[in-house]
Order: structure tokens, then C-alpha cells, then sequence
């Protein structure tokens, strides 16, 4: 409704995942380095932990663009299915990956084993994405761990990132021996330089020019939505409609504190 109003191309604040959207503060170019580390060079599995709507989705989702392209890697990327057993987990996972499995645990795992040992000599490293992982129980975790298990001397024979709410590091927490092995990266809420850099980068994309939000508006955002990504879109995009239906150009605090409060924003982030 305010593309024209204001001399956009497209709505700059969507949540959904746009890849030309996404723009990286230095922690989440960071946590990607990290993560694409530790897959290139067998090193180990790692997982990412943080707040809803911080950009983990998207780190995930580009890690497996950037691995997509290389040859010499099998990427499966999934949500955490909604299962409650390992076996149900462990053939979950060898579907993806196209492995067969059979009635029988131990015996899907042993094809499982076979086929990593098959992928490992024709020079393929697979890897699997698992998003949501908050959701994997502690039967599930285990099973994690004894994938671990396949490795030659130096390496491991399938790589594992795992993307999820603060709740999965608790849960890694809780299993010493799994801890010992994953490298954790976490994911904090941008600070107030960052948010001012999102938004006006997502303008950009969005073809506008002469950027509305004043210094005050973008601290209220802040303030708002304590450096949430995905809370500073929803309340960007509704100032804009409220400014829009006002006929201002210019965005100041009230503007930004009249849009929170029709859209909720303040009684939730605050």
C-alpha cells in the first residue's frame, strides 16, 4: 500500500526469507564462517543457538546454498521432524539421504554406516542441516552422538549443524558427552549501529532512496524490539503503514510508538 508513497519497488520489510533481504552483521557472518569451517574441514559437528527471529533460518538456508555448489558434498537440509523415537529419527534421515533402510535399528544403522564408508571413499562428505533442532529429543540426540561414531582416524564421516531456540543448548548442555563433542556458535539480538544498518540496507534493496526514519525513530525501534531482527520488519513495516495513512514522509518516535501500539509490538517486546 505505501510502495508508491514513499518511491518503493517492493515492501523492504517482509519476514519472510528473501536471500537479497538478508543482510549479515558481523556475528552472523561470523557464525556462517564457522559453521562452513567446520564442514570443509571434517573438523566435527556444530550447532547454533539463539532468540526466535535472529537469522538462524537464514544462516541455515545459506550454508546450504553455498555447499549445494560444491561437488564434493551431499547437503540434506530438514526441520526437525515432529518423531519421538531414534529409529524413527534414523530413518527420517536415511530417507533423505536416499539410503535404504530396514525394520530392524541396528541394522538400518549399519547401512547407514556402509553408506557413509562408500561416500567417504568416492570423495562425497554428507551433510546434514537439521533446523528447528530444538525440537529433537534426547533419544534423538543420542542417536546424533552415535553418528559421531563413524569416522576414520581424522575425520568424521558425515558432517552435522544443528540450528535451533536456546532450549537446544540446554539440552546439549545436559548430555556431557555430546557437549564435548559439538562446538556451539551463538546468535545475540543486533545492537543499535546494526539495526540502523539492516533497516536502511533493506530500504536500499527495496529501491527506495532518501531513507524516512530519523535518529530518534530508529532508537524507539531498537528500544521496541531489543535488536530482534525479524520484530524490527514487523514494526517497520507497520510504521510505514501508519505513516503512510498519516501522509508523512518524515518518520519520527511517535509515529514509530503509534504503529507499536496498534500492532501490539510494545505489550509483546517490552
Amino acid at each position: 500500500m505505501y510502495n508508491e508513497f514513499f518511491g518503493l519497488a517492493e515492501i523492504p520489510f517482509r519476514i519472510t526469507p528473501d536471500p537479497r533481504f538478508l543482510w549479515y552483521s558481523p556475528q552472523h557472518r561470523n557464525v556462517k564462517a564457522k559453521i562452513i569451517y567446520h564442514i570443509q574441514t571434517r573438523k566435527g559437528p556444530v550447532y547454533v543457538f539463539a532468540d526466535v527471529g535472529t537469522g538462524k533460518t537464514s544462516i541455515a538456508k545459506r550454508v546450504r546454498e553455498e555447499l549445494g555448489e560444491d561437488k564434493t558434498k551431499k547437503v540434506v537440509f530438514a526441520f526437525a521432524p515432529n518423531l519421538k523415537t531414534s529409529n524413527a529419527f534414523l530413518r527420517f534421515v536415511m530417507n533423505e539421504f536416499g539410503v535404504k533402510t530396514d525394520r530392524n535399528y541396528a541394522s538400518s544403522l549399519k547401512n547407514f554406516e556402509q553408506y557413509l564408508v562408500d561416500q567417504y571413499k568416492a570423495g562425497i562428505s554428507p551433510v546434514l542441516l537439521v533446523d528447528e533442532s530444538q525440537n529433537v529429543t534426547l533419544d534423538m540426540l543420542r542417536l546424533i552422538h552415535h553418528l559421531f561414531n563413524f569416522s576414520t582416524n581424522t575425520e568424521f564421516l558425515i558432517q552435522v549443524a544443528l540450528f535451533g531456540q536456546n532450549e537446544l543448548h540446554e539440552k546439549i548442555k545436559r548430555y556431557e558427552s555430546l557437549k564435548s563433542r559439538m562446538a556451539p556458535a551463538k546468535l545475540d539480538p543486533l545492537d543499535l549501529e546494526e539495526t540502523r544498518q539492516m533497516m536502511e540496507f533493506r530500504w536500499q534493496v527495496a529501491g527506495g532512496s532518501r531513507f524516512p526514519f530519523d535518529a530518534e525513530a530508529m532508537a524507539e525501534i531498537f528500544r521496541l524490539t531489543g535488536g530482534n531482527p525479524r520484530e524490527i520488519c514487523k514494526l517497520c513495516d507497520a510504521t510505514l503503514l501508519r505513516a503512510f495513512v498519516d501522509k508523512r514522509k518524515e518518520i519520527d518516535k511517535d509515529t514509530v510508538l503509534a504503529a507499536a501500539s496498534e500492532a501490539f509490538i510494545a505489550e509483546e517486546t517490552v
